[in-house]
């Protein structure tokens, strides 16, 4: 069973973000085996060098996880590494995915809700602009929608008071850690939010919402969702991003139409006008979009996971899946691949939500 302070501890590790984090599981199979990997081991991963490697033998990033693991225990927070079953799957087919998330809330299972919606917008809306997000709110509550969005002034905050009202469940991403809720003024909201939905975060309780912080906290919005809904931006900005990155992740993305020359719409139309993003003017717009009212239909992110793959990879699928957590000395010698090319295609498919890694060096499909 891998550590969760040595899980903790990889994540703190300076010189290592998250796509490096994955990289050392993958080759040491687990967030312990990393640690415990000789230097000599460690040298072999491509992409780790002597700076990475000497942190990694300091006892320093230990010693700190230990004290954020008496945190999360006092304060009922969930943590959440990459290839513990609830992490959100969404989350495992974008390969900056953080390796690990710090959630308060009513279930982790709020992480792989059936239907997930982001809805993203300027920090200093129009009084239409809030009127249309809290009308597309209440609007996709009978689809049985869980809202994600980033507790920042303006249309996040409107969209997550909004779900509160009418009971939708509503999860926010943080741009610093758990200690603390940032704007101040959206704590009460916050705390409401928890009991019916939930705050996620990738970074220690004591993590300060420093700048660079919330670009990264965009990504998370980007992937966690199904579809990502614009009401208001500008033409550059937060929000925009955020549509860049759901775009990267292959998301659907839908935006609020605005009046021509409107500076508070000029992102939301050149989404449309460049056919980056779908016009709406409803909640139904939306299901509609999304073939919501067609039983039985697979997500198009879960189909499209398993085209164009190589044949070298499609060979690695069938071993694992007629062989489920197949131990990585057996599937070595199954498909005829070194270790070292064995973990770099093993990487790939867990970065594009295929195959899942589990304690032990051993492996098993996802979905």
């Amino acid at each position: 069973m891998d550590s969760l302070q040595h899980q903790i501890a990889l994540t703190l590790l300076p010189q290592v973000g998250a796509v490096t984090a994955k990289i050392l599981v993958s080759y040491c199979g687990s967030a312990e085996g990393v640690f415990k990997s000789t230097r000599k081991e460690l040298l072999k991963i491509p992409g780790i060098g002597a700076a990475a490697i000497a942190h990694i033998h300091t006892s320093e990033v230990l010693h700190l996880a230990e004290r954020e693991l008496k945190f999360i225990e006092e304060y009922g927070i969930k943590p959440v590494f990459y290839t513990d079953p609830t992490y959100p799957v969404r989350m495992l087919q974008c390969y900056d995915g953080p390796a690990l998330i710090f959630f308060k809330g009513s279930s982790t299972d709020l992480l792989n809700a059936d239907r997930i919606i982001a809805i993203v917008g300027t920090r200093q809306p129009t009084e239409h602009g809030k009127a249309m997000c809290e009308e597309l709110v209440e609007g996709l509550l009978p689809y049985n929608v869980t809202m994600v969005s980033g507790l920042a002034y303006g249309i996040d905050i409107t969209a997550h008071r909004k779900s509160c009202v009418v009971g939708m469940p509503n999860m926010g991403v943080l741009g610093h850690g758990l200690g603390s809720i940032y704007p101040s003024q959206h704590r009460g909201t916050a705390l409401k939010m928890v009991e019916n939905g939930g705050l996620i975060s990738e970074y220690i309780h004591n993590a300060k919402p420093d700048r660079e912080h919330f670009p990264m906290r965009n990504r998370i919005i980007a992937g966690m969702c199904d579809a990502l809904l614009v009401v208001e931006t500008a033409a550059s900005g937060g929000s925009m991003i955020t549509a860049s990155l759901a775009g990267r992740n292959e998301r659907e993305i839908f935006a609020v139409p605005g009046r021509p020359h409107e500076p508070k719409s000029a992102g939301c139309n050149y989404l449309i006008r460049t056919h980056q993003a779908k016009l709406i003017e409803s909640a139904m717009d939306i299901a509609s979009a999304l073939r919501w009212d067609e039983a039985g239909k697979p997500r198009a992110i879960q189909t499209q996971l398993l085209l164009d793959l190589e044949p070298a990879d499609r060979e690695l699928i069938n071993i694992v899946r007629a062989n489920p957590e197949i131990q990585v000395d057996q599937l070595s010698i199954a498909s005829g691949l070194s270790p070292g090319a064995l973990a770099a295609r093993i990487l790939s498919l867990e970065f594009r939500g295929v195959i899942k890694t589990l304690p032990g060096k051993r492996y098993t499909l996802l979905g």
